[in-house]
């Protein structure tokens, strides 16, 4: 029978798979790759595979594609470990979200290629990614040995808000992403918003984040809660490390591979704000909180 170690290992899987899986889309748009396969879900009409002639960009995207199927291979492992292993409902229930979730992200993908990289579709794209790796966090959780403290309403919500805001930052850096330069292709649209605008924008949401993450903190360190301490304080280290690597971007006209190490830096921080929300939960109504 597999065993609750075999079923934490699909898990822990799933979850760095899908976060590989957001810097690898940043490598195929900053290559400017993205329409290296012009359709899906074939890759060159009437073919699946790049043919020799289509150039670097299409075995670019079509190595992205091929991710996806690594992604489905560890989804379908974390399910039949979730059944095998007599698993809670709930973590049966992620396991079937997180393999769920992987196909629409596929047919999203295609559907950005189909409108030739519509910003707006690329986002989501992103977005769901995110989605995805928040779930695998909690299915981590869950089936490993990670301490859940139950916490008062203040305190409960301003994590919530701190997880929101994270989410509105990640969005707007989509919208920057799909105002700026690189566009995955030289066809591709643009929003057509200015870049300063939506750029201070997103800096001000992420600094919004961060007076969060801060006030999280304090209130871990002032209900004497460590494990939200730890976490609030892992988050405040993800943050600063986007904020040097963001406004470095800027000032240097988004240079690609700093936008990469940003991306790296967007997977990073969703699973740790996701690590934040898991560590606590609302008081049972009635009871004090304990851990």
């Amino acid at each position: 029978m597999t065993t609750r170690a075999h079923l934490r290992g699909w898990a822990l899987a799933a979850l760095f798979t899908n976060m590989a899986l957001v810097v690898t889309g940043a490598v195929v748009r900053l290559t400017g790759s993205g329409l290296g396969c012009p359709t899906w879900p074939h890759c060159a009409p009437g073919s699946f595979v790049p043919r020799q002639a289509m150039g670097v960009h299409s075995a670019v995207e079509f190595g992205n594609r091929l991710l996806t199927f690594v992604l489905l291979v560890v989804a379908v492992g974390a399910v039949v470990a979730a059944h095998r292993s007599r698993a809670t409902g709930r973590v049966r229930a992620l396991a079937w979200i997180n393999l769920s979730s992987i196909v629409l992200q596929a047919v999203i993908g295609g559907i950005s290629v189909l409108t030739h990289l519509n910003p707006f579709v690329v986002a989501l794209h992103l977005l769901a990614s995110v989605g995805i790796i928040l779930v695998c966090v909690k299915l981590v959780w869950l089936t490993g040995d990670h301490p859940c403290v139950e916490v008062d309403g203040l305190t409960m919500g301003v994590v919530r808000a701190t997880v929101a805001a994270m989410c509105v930052v990640m969005w707007l850096g989509t919208v920057v992403t799909g105002s700026g330069p690189n566009a995955g292709d030289g066809g591709a649209s643009r929003t057509g918003f200015a870049i300063e605008t939506v750029a201070r924008l997103h800096g001000v949401s992420a600094w919004i984040t961060v007076l969060l993450t801060v006030c999280c903190l304090v209130l871990a360190v002032r209900r004497r809660v460590p494990v939200l301490r730890r976490w609030a304080i892992a988050l405040l280290c993800v943050e600063i490390y986007q904020a040097v690597v963001g406004y470095a971007q800027y000032f240097a006209h988004l240079d690609p591979w700093l936008v990469i190490w940003h991306m790296l830096g967007i997977a990073v921080a969703a699973a740790t704000v996701g690590a934040l929300w898991c560590s606590v939960r609302p008081t049972v109504w009635g009871l004090s909180p304990r851990s």
